[in-house]
């Protein structure tokens, strides 16, 4: 089995630095694709890669776990990487840190909705 723990850990504190400065919800899936993009850029080396095609074949999904698709082009592209490799655990846990900081930002900005009716 592959691993890409080391290609994730490489992109992690940048990734996680955004989620953490992001202020508005409608933010978030962008910057999840945009990330998995870069680390799967990283993986295959950008020479091999189109990261506006590959960001197009990602989506976060609030509404249901595990918080994102992929288009089976990209599924496709990864290959035994997707079947074979800790990549699928890997985006699971990015979409599960943009899924926390969605929901924060969510209940947050509720919170501020009702004390504004006060």
């Amino acid at each position: 089995m592959k691993s890409f723990i080391k290609y994730y850990n490489e992109i992690k504190p940048l990734y996680q630095n955004k989620l953490d400065l992001t202020k508005k919800f409608q933010e978030i899936p962008d910057l999840f694709s945009r990330s998995v993009s870069k680390l799967i850029e990283n993986i295959y080396r950008e020479d091999k890669v189109d990261r506006k095609l590959i960001e197009s074949y990602i989506e976060f999904d609030p509404d249901k776990e595990p918080y994102f698709k992929l288009k089976k082009e990209l599924i496709n592209f990864l290959d035994e990487d997707w079947t074979d490799s800790d990549l699928p655990s890997i985006l699971e846990k990015m979409a599960k840190a943009a899924y926390d900081r969605y929901k924060h930002i969510i209940e947050d900005h509720d919170r501020t909705e009702t004390f504004r009716m006060e």
